[in-house]
């Protein structure tokens, strides 16, 4: 079994009890905990843009973070520097082929899609008007559907176990790590996802790419470890499909087991690589729709970092695990995700997607036991803008995905990721494609 191999390949957290509960919160907060942050006003005196808060003012903030979250922020007396709201429209290819498409999408009665062509499938204004459950899979499909050009690439990042320490024990480090807690993991992977249909700039090709496997997928994810030792040479393709209602498919590449396996649908709830993520926890979400309820709860501003002013992203905090960086208000749509799998270990899941970009900025997830477990948030950088082709264009339109925080709240324990080098969001040739995402290539390599 995969998951067994995972699990002897990826140590155990290596904690007391002692330790842990000294770091842990005292009590678990619970559904009711969050539902009420959920309809929190926001602060009626925000700071304004280019201050920091810090010490007893970030009390005024607590609203636009959530519980559990911002106690490490509070706690650790990370200052928040405020920037002003920025405006992401995407390229003029996305929003033309949105224009020219509208009204065309229309919902089923399970919540699948019909009459999709490409660019945004609903606007705000059905949202509005739609009911909560028929909203929240609006919001589903917007996301899913968002302007990501051919998709990005991070071809070095670190992916980083942190545990809590006692206090005033100070535990090892890496670089961006500024704050307490100690590396327990650390591994470098490389990333890669490519778009294959509902590609706007492809007008010409029925807005899809000529590589094998257009016919039939949404998009490839190419993941594959470099380092340490006992993971060099993992590799998995998963390969979303464009019938919502197939499953992924997710083949594996274990160096000790010379050979490409494929995991199953339940595998997708399993720990990845031993971090607080599962495969559909990737940029807070990255499921597959149709595995899941969804029910629209209305609109919400939080902070993000949606604009990070780091070459590489720092983090603060007792386990550093707070970005060191701006952050925005960002307004989002809230929906909660129910899973339809009644043995899945999440009874819900509160994703926050933001209402221009329709980029998942945020997720906060409930256990079985109606407990905050966990928060997943992203972070993203904008770069120049570059119109002198019509590709840097597209390229540069696109907001880079730059980092993440994955916080388990029971256990006090944090994952990070750090992309170390650039991200790109490359032109695509179909021959480039096919070569990369092979399953035939998959133990040979990058």
């Amino acid at each position: 079994m995969l998951r067994e191999m995972l699990r002897k390949a990826v140590p155990t957290l290596i904690a007391s009890g002692c330790l842990m509960a000294q770091c842990a919160l005292a009590e678990p907060i619970n559904r009711a905990t969050v539902e009420a942050w959920l309809s929190a006003p926001p602060p009626a005196d925000m700071p304004a843009p280019g201050t920091q808060v810090s010490g007893a003012e970030l009390e005024k903030l607590r609203s636009l973070l959530p519980p559990g979250y911002f106690e490490f922020i509070a706690d650790g007396d990370v200052p928040i520097e405020i920037q002003a709201s920025g405006d992401y429209t995407p390229a003029p290819a996305y929003q033309e082929v949105t224009a020219a498409n509208a009204g065309k999408a229309t919902l089923r009665a399970e919540g699948g899609m019909d009459g999709y062509v490409a660019g945004q499938p609903f606007s705000n204004e059905q949202i509005a008007a739609a009911k909560p459950d028929e909203a929240g899979y609006m919001v589903a499909w917007n996301n899913v559907h968002r302007w990501q050009y051919y998709g990005y690439k991070v071809d070095a990042m670190d992916m980083i176990y942190v545990d809590a320490t006692a206090p005033g024990v100070n535990g090892t480090r890496v670089p961006g790590m500024e704050g307490g807690g100690n590396v327990q993991r650390s591994m470098v992977q490389t990333y890669h996802r490519v778009y294959l249909n509902g590609l706007a700039m492809l007008p010409q090709q029925g807005y899809r790419v000529k590589a094998a496997d257009a016919d039939k997928r949404l998009f490839k994810d190419y993941i594959s470890f470099s380092a340490p030792f006992d993971v060099k040479g993992t590799t998995f393709v998963v390969e979303r499909s464009l019938d919502p209602n197939e499953e992924d498919q997710v083949s594996s590449y274990l160096p000790k087991e010379r050979r490409v396996r494929r995991l199953s649908a339940q595998e997708r709830a399993d720990k990845f690589m031993g971090s607080n993520w599962t495969l559909d926890d990737f940029e807070a979400f990255s499921g597959r729709v149709m595995d899941y309820e969804w029910v629209y709860r209305g609109k919400k501003a939080i902070l993000h970092v949606t604009d990070s002013r780091e070459p590489r992203l720092r983090f603060g905090g007792k386990q550093s695990n707070v970005f060191n960086d701006r952050w925005q208000v960002r307004q989002c749509h809230v929906v909660e995700l129910k899973p339809r799998w009644t043995e899945h270990p999440v009874a819900s899941k509160y994703l926050f997607v933001d209402d221009q970009t329709f980029n998942s900025l945020m997720a906060v997830t409930i256990n079985r036991k109606d407990e905050l477990w966990r928060v997943f948030m992203p972070a993203y950088q904008k770069a120049p803008a570059d119109n002198s082709t019509p590709a840097l264009t597209n390229e540069t339109s696109v907001l880079r995905w730059r980092g993440a925080i994955g916080l388990d709240v029971l256990d006090s324990s944090t994952s990070l990721a750090i992309a170390t080098s650039k991200t790109d969001i490359p032109t695509m040739t179909d021959k480039q494609i096919e070569r990369k995402f092979s399953i035939s290539n998959l133990s040979g390599g990058r």
